[in-house]
């Protein structure tokens, strides 16, 4: 209020009139932004629409194992998941290891040091392993023509001898020659006793029960403890 007129200034009408008119301005631009389709608001259920993997499972007479696959690290490849399990699972050797308490610890697309990497090649490895400090066993899984291939033991191959310099510390492995084939003994430092025998195709014998009788009949003739391995 001027003292002088007794009047309001002229600007404060103007100042209330456009102070009110800012929220209704907000509100029009907001209701305009709604009906354009500006805003987005999260989906309540948006995860509900993505599939999870499914639980697979292995199953021998009375014995079912669980295989949770979204569980399953995957190294280095695009490949489906699910089918390179299912792929494995009809192999004899996935279920020695998974019987023999074995689980599958991950999928990759080539393990460092034992093979050189092909570019045009189809296949993954999938590792397993059965606790710390465990060895891995890979097997070799084609998603793209269906089915496995070689399988082999992560550990170093050690001769035994004067000449082959310092065993290795927990495992080693060597070969064995007999009828044409090329067995390879999986030696624990651990427990003093063979662990596994395979070949590129076939887990023979694992501890402590999978191929027993082969091994006591057969088997401890090629061991080769008997050069110094253990």
């Amino acid at each position: 209020m001027d003292k002088n007129t007794g009047r309001r200034p002229l600007c404060s009408g103007l100042c209330c009139r456009q102070a009110q008119a800012i929220p209704l301005l907000s509100l029009a631009l907001l209701l305009l932004a709604f009906g354009a389709g500006c805003i987005d608001f999260p989906e309540q259920n948006a995860t509900g629409n993505v599939t999870p993997a499914p639980v697979l499972h292995y199953e021998r007479g009375d014995v079912l194992i669980p295989i949770n696959v979204s569980e399953i690290p995957v190294r280095g490849f695009d490949a489906n998941v699910t089918e390179v399990i299912e792929i494995l699972l009809a192999d004899p050797r996935a279920g020695a290891l998974l019987e023999g308490g074995w689980k599958i610890t991950s999928v990759r697309t080539n393990f460092e040091g034992f093979y050189s990497v092909d570019p045009t090649r189809t296949y993954v490895d999938v590792e397993f392993r059965r606790d710390e400090p465990s060895p891995s066993f890979f097997i070799e899984v084609d998603d793209q023509e269906g089915h496995t291939g070689r399988g082999f033991c992560n550990v170093p191959r050690w001769r035994g001898g004067p000449f082959a310099g310092p065993r290795p510390e927990d495992y080693h492995k060597d070969e064995a020659v007999r009828d044409g084939t090329n067995w390879w003994y999986v030696y624990d430092h651990h427990n003093d006793r063979v662990a596994m025998v395979y070949n590129g195709t076939t887990i023979i014998y694992l501890y402590p029960s999978y191929g027993t009788q082969w091994y006591e009949t057969v088997g401890k003739t090629g061991d080769t403890r008997h050069l110094g391995a253990l």
